[in-house]
């Protein structure tokens, strides 16, 4: 194999980290003024879909473990956002559950889309593409982690 499959411009795992930390520098001041972080706000998107999940639902959801997804929720029930509530069918399960302040916030959340379009400029077709071409990696991506787990168990 060549050193041309080894350079940094040739990897597409270094496009991937570098797309997804601009897109989240291009929300940052958005969501700053709205209090929250960038797990914080697609934790959010959840909520406002939903308005009450359970914990470990809402952590597949979000392709989060449990030591991650904690502290995001334990932020945003401090801002008063969201409200954990124990199961009564189950004491073992905790429902997320959204507080009204949060769903005022989804008024200002309701704004981002179209701002964001105007930074990027992208059409609704392009978006669409990229949709579609992301979830076909996304899809790649997980057969791949499916043959390396068989793999790694052999």
């Amino acid at each position: 194999m060549s050193e041309e499959a080894i350079r940094l411009d040739n990897q597409l795992c270094f496009r991937l980290y570098k797309l997804s930390r601009t897109m989240t520098r291009l929300y940052q001041p958005i969501l700053e003024s709205m209090n929250i972080t960038y797990p914080q706000y697609v934790t959010m998107l959840v909520l406002w879909e939903s308005e009450r999940i359970d914990f470990k639902d809402l952590g597949k959801r979000l392709d989060l473990k449990t030591g991650t997804l904690t502290p995001i929720l334990n932020r945003l029930e401090s801002l008063g956002f969201i409200l954990k509530e124990k199961n009564k069918e189950d004491s073992r399960r905790v429902w997320i559950v959204l507080t009204d302040e949060g769903r005022s916030l989804k008024g200002n959340a309701l704004k981002i889309p179209a701002l964001l379009n105007t930074y990027m400029n992208m059409d609704l077709d392009q978006y669409h593409r990229f949709v579609t071409i992301l979830d076909e990696l996304d899809e790649i991506l997980d057969r791949a982690e499916i043959k390396q787990k068989d793999e790694v168990k052999r």
